[in-house]
């Protein structure tokens, strides 16, 4: 999250946030305050104005796998090793509850996760991983309390990233009673959301300058700045989105993170 006077720009992963970030610490004076967080209730109640970014989630999807085989990132990190630690935390504070999640780390499959980490070029490892991502029974495996939630029947990873992070309440997304299916999700993402312009990483650039120039104007040079900066963390990959999409996991992207997809009038690869 970086925050000034002005504005709080809340970092969605793997929507060129980190680039943001950056760009708006040259032109505010404000401060980096941990970096993929949730703005706090009493922040939300104020006046502040909320900036966040957004991605499609087909590319979004490959970006996330692509970073992962690079050996980045904290969901390669989850999946392909044992969180004993974390898992043995858990227990220690409400044993009854959360043995369980000893059990899920001794049992599970690393190597089935390390083998979809192959390659950058293997359509068919990203393929799998893509479908292994969105088994609703591997939702523990992820992390960041994804497992925890009533919603990963229908829901997929990035839909809930973004729900977290740019949702107010997200402790109603663990309770069946409000959200048990994917029409009671679309109405709590309505009157949730708090943010009021999203960048999209499509036209970064130019959805930047329009989000700033909402509360300021922008100088020529700081203009100049935005347009002309370099992307941090790009991919980078030599086939094409369409050449890792076949028409089943268009579909599952499609239906799982239609939230997303509809909210922002999102296109499959085409």
């Amino acid at each position: 999250m970086f925050r000034c006077d002005q504005l709080t720009y809340i970092q969605m992963q793997k929507t060129g946030c980190t680039h943001i970030a950056s760009l708006l610490s040259e032109l505010f004076d404000g401060e980096q305050i941990g970096k993929h967080n949730a703005a706090k209730p009493y922040q939300i109640a104020s006046d502040q104005y909320f900036v966040s970014s957004i991605r499609n989630p087909w590319d979004w999807y490959l970006s996330l796998w692509t970073f992962g085989v690079a050996g980045n990132g904290g969901v390669r990190g989850r999946l392909t090793n044992r969180q004993y630690s974390r898992a043995l935390k858990s227990a220690a504070r409400d044993p009854l509850s959360n043995l369980s999640s000893v059990v899920r780390e001794l049992f599970k499959g690393i190597g089935l996760w390390d083998d979809v980490y192959d390659s950058i070029d293997s359509v068919e490892s990203f393929r799998k991983w893509l479908k292994l991502l969105h088994d609703p029974r591997r939702a523990n495996q992820l992390g960041e309390g994804y497992g925890n939630t009533t919603i990963t029947g229908f829901c997929g990873f990035m839909t809930y990233r973004y729900l977290y992070l740019c949702c107010q309440n997200a402790k109603h997304l663990n309770d069946a009673r409000v959200i048990g299916n994917y029409s009671d999700l679309v109405r709590f993402e309505r009157k949730n959301c708090y943010i009021d312009f999203f960048v999209r990483q499509e036209s970064l650039e130019t959805d930047l300058c329009s989000a700033i120039e909402k509360i300021r104007q922008l100088t020529m040079e700081e203009k100049k700045l935005i347009l002309d900066a370099k992307r941090t963390n790009a991919s980078l990959r030599s086939l094409s989105i369409l050449d890792y999409y076949d028409s089943e996991s268009i579909d599952l992207i499609g239906h799982r993170d239609r939230l997303l997809i509809d909210k922002f009038n999102y296109s499959p690869p085409s």
